[in-house]
């Protein structure tokens, strides 16, 4: 079966006729069908992807569906993190008074942890995501979108996976069999409106983080509908 997210595709405004079949003007699936196997994926994430990247015109009727389930996705994270920071800064703090307690007597172990808890600190607050994360997530979202459904096919075997070296099909070794490369830092900082040094330093972890999760959920909603489509087609 073909790729459902041209089938999905379908569903856009087009003056092509994509309901007449192949024998005889029986359609094969009808556009009806297909919006039909789309109302059989469950609700969430993976559907509200998939339909903005392959129906952006069905998706802009329910956009705040999107949103939602971004910011649902998003939250939860944010707030692990910033509770890992404030439990990161109170045992610092606990580290800081217990060796003021002892003053020129400190001892050698409260030194170590002292320079423990600062060091974790740190290490936790570069972890965390920008304060603006949420100001930033609708610009970060369509940027993700758009490369979510334009995907950037290796140019060696043409999105395929695969080449043909002398009269043996391999798997591609510029893209490991994937059928597409990683976008380059220049091209996301572009996207989402910084440059690249402030991409590289503080907005990669954020925008990767997002595009592994909404990228997953896309591609388990596109199994769900190739699954309806089947049995619609039966």
């Amino acid at each position: 079966m073909t790729d459902p997210r041209e089938k999905l595709a379908r569903l856009n405004p087009s003056n092509v006729r994509f309901d007449v079949g192949r024998g005889g003007g029986i359609p094969e699936l009808t556009n009806i069908d297909i919006a039909g196997a789309l109302g059989m994926i469950p609700a969430g994430l993976g559907r509200e992807v998939l339909e903005a990247c392959w129906w952006p015109d069905g998706a802009a009727l329910r956009r705040h569906k999107l949103r939602d389930a971004v910011i649902a996705l998003v939250e939860p994270e944010i707030r692990r993190q910033r509770n890992r920071l404030w439990e990161a800064g109170l045992d610092l703090q606990l580290a800081k008074q217990a060796a003021a307690w002892s003053g020129s007597g400190m001892t050698h172990e409260q030194r170590v942890a002292l320079d423990q808890a600062r060091s974790r600190y740190e290490q936790v607050q570069g972890q965390c995501w920008p304060k603006s994360t949420m100001d930033s997530l609708p610009t970060l979202t369509g940027a993700v979108l758009s490369e979510i459904a334009k995907a950037n096919h290796c140019e060696v075997c043409t999105g395929r996976g695969e080449r043909l070296v002398g009269e043996t099909v391999r798997v591609c070794t510029e893209c490991g069999g994937r059928g597409i490369v990683p976008v380059s830092d220049r091209r996301r900082a572009k996207a989402i409106g910084r440059d690249v040094a402030a991409y590289q330093r503080t907005w990669r972890p954020v925008y990767l983080w997002l595009l592994d999760q909404m990228r997953d959920a896309e591609q388990q909603a596109a199994r769900e509908l190739a699954g309806a489509l089947n049995r619609d087609a039966a």
